[in-house]
């Protein structure tokens, strides 16, 4: 549904202009009167000012910095702070830098020119791609600048848009991107940012066609034939419908193809407002496609647990037991579990090792390695394992106990305290630690044609809160929460692919695990208390809880 526009103006005048001291400086943005109603989830677009009359090199600059808030019109005011030569040459879609304004530096290097240097919290790249920076560091841009008809207008200046952090999530919009895992079954999340308004049809069709990002190109696969592009420039989106032309490189997919290329573009154009219908054409020719459901995982929201009562699912104050499995589970004394979608295979770690444990079969132990962390599973077959002490020595073992070893591409980890595949199969994160420096890592899995995991891509690197970390687990389909304790213990939620969020603090919490959701997550406390979550905080639900065993899916995706 299309929310209500709510214009906030971006002030820019600060020290352009004589006599608005009570005007906001370097532009601050002022909201206007507060929104009620529906309004409450409005849209927000800053509305810049242009150039001031008179003007100075430095004030001048300050003013296009703010300009460029508000890509309105493709940054239309923000390239009046350019001569005419340059305005066209700016690209303000290659690079946005995050930062805090206040620590901006501006120096003047030559008559002519000012450098200012920022400190960047994140990154977003020209594909769309969000980096949060783990560590302080500064960057230097430098501008020209020229009389042009007796005003200071700027004549060189770096592509890309120094941006308030503060702003981006104003200013931007997180759209994502979707990729099938490689078995076809499921779409795969990329996450991309791209600047809020009506060219954002175009620029997430323009990216699903050029395909992934780096890190997960080999884990996943598109339905798009090669060379596949947009015939017209834009993705025009109009009474509830967006019409996407194709190159005729796309006449070479077949029928199934052609259903999952559409699955793709209706996934990945859900959160473009109005775009409800997606009509695809090629090389100007309307094509009838029908649809492709495609399973979308969800786990089961009752926890499953192992109290003194056995292993199930939490049913009130009952636990509903799973046939073939519960009683294999329960004579290994668990001390955590992983369960498949189909509640047919659960890793299972106890104090001898790893076992695999298969519906109405004999315990398999896979790994009798001292020091294991919990064991991941997938809806392959495979248990994961890995020694917290050795955290490259990633193994994966078949129902049958045959292991394959896994080159982790983490060899600056001291430590490993988690190993989390993605639900989906396609991607894992490790929480790690380096020279006493926590920090997450995501990378693909790449698997052979059988399905065997063949190898573990290189990682992506977020920072977590400081401190000791304790647990991460998969939250959705695109975001990991992370436990960790320094002072308190804090569960942060990592975005992967966006600004993180801190949601405080879980007394005594010993482990976290994931549901369908930030509001479904469960804590444990080290006394056996399994905690909700209820609005900005926690709540019992459960006492005397052994463990929760982390869910891939459920029988009913």
């Amino acid at each position: 549904m299309r929310r209500l526009l709510t214009l906030v103006t971006l002030l820019v005048c600060g020290a352009l202009l004589a006599g608005c001291a009570d005007i906001p400086r370097e532009g601050s943005v002022r909201a206007g009167n507060p929104v009620t109603g529906d309004e409450s989830n409005a849209d927000v677009t800053l509305i810049a000012d242009g150039p001031v009359p008179g003007a100075s090199q430095e004030d001048l600059l300050k003013g296009f910095i703010a300009a460029a808030s508000s890509p309105l019109n493709n940054y239309a005011v923000a390239r009046e702070f350019l001569a005419p030569a340059f305005r066209l040459d700016w690209n303000p879609d290659s690079s946005v830098t995050l930062d805090d304004p206040g620590e901006r530096e501006f120096a003047r290097t030559a008559d002519d020119s000012i450098e200012v240097s920022a400190s960047p919290a994140a990154v977003v790249d020209a594909s769309g791609v969000y980096s949060e920076r783990s560590t302080q560091g500064t960057v230097k841009n430098s501008y020209s600048f020229a009389k042009v008809d007796g005003e200071w207008r700027i004549t060189d200046a770096p592509n890309g848009v120094l941006l308030e952090q503060s702003l981006f999530e104003t200013v931007f919009d997180q759209h994502i991107l979707r990729f099938f895992d490689p078995s076809w079954s499921t779409l795969v999340p990329d996450v991309r940012w791209f600047p809020s308004g009506s060219a954002a049809a175009t620029r997430i069709v323009t990216e699903l066609l050029k395909g992934p990002s780096d890190w997960l190109a080999q884990s996943v696969t598109t339905a798009f034939p090669d060379g596949t592009r947009l015939v017209r420039s834009s993705v025009p989106v109009a009474d509830g419908e967006a019409q996407v032309d194709l190159s005729r490189d796309a006449l070479t997919a077949d029928s199934t193809a052609r259903k999952r290329m559409k699955a793709q573009l209706v996934a990945s154009l859900e959160g473009v407002a109005g775009a409800g219908i997606v009509t695809i054409l090629f090389d100007g020719q309307s094509v009838e496609i029908p649809s492709l459901t495609v399973r979308e995982i969800r786990v089961d929201s009752r926890p499953l647990i192992m109290t003194d009562d056995g292993f199930g699912y939490a049913n009130g104050a009952d636990i509903e037991r799973l046939s073939g499995i519960s009683d294999a589970v329960e004579k290994l004394d668990p001390l955590s579990a992983a369960i498949n979608s189909e509640n047919t295979q659960v890793a299972v770690r106890a104090a001898s090792g790893v076992y695999s444990v298969s519906r109405d079969a004999a315990p398999v132990l896979v790994d009798s390695r001292s020091g294991l962390v919990d064991p991941t599973i997938d809806d392959a077959g495979f248990v994961w394992t890995v020694p917290a002490s050795n955290p490259g020595k990633v193994q994966v073992h078949d129902a049958d106990g045959a292991a394959y070893h896994l080159q982790a591409s983490w060899p600056e980890a001291s430590k490993i305290t988690s190993l989390q595949l993605s639900r989906d199969g396609t991607r894992i994160v490790a929480l790690i630690n380096s020279s006493g420096t926590p920090q997450l890592l995501l990378a693909g899995v790449r698997r052979g044609a059988d399905g065997v995991p063949t190898s573990i891509g290189e990682p992506v690197r977020f920072p977590v809160p400081s401190g000791t970390p304790i647990a991460a687990t998969w939250v959705d389909d695109h975001s990991v929460a992370v436990l960790s304790e320094s002072s308190s213990t804090r569960v942060s939620i990592v975005e992967l692919g966006g600004p993180s969020e801190d949601l405080g603090t879980v007394d005594d919490a010993v482990d976290i695990i994931g549901s369908n959701g930030v509001e479904d997550m469960r804590a444990l406390t080290e006394s056996g208390e399994m905690l909700s979550r209820r609005g900005a905080g926690w709540q019992t639900a459960r006492d005397e809880v052994q463990f929760i065993a982390t869910q891939i899916g459920s029988p009913s995706d």
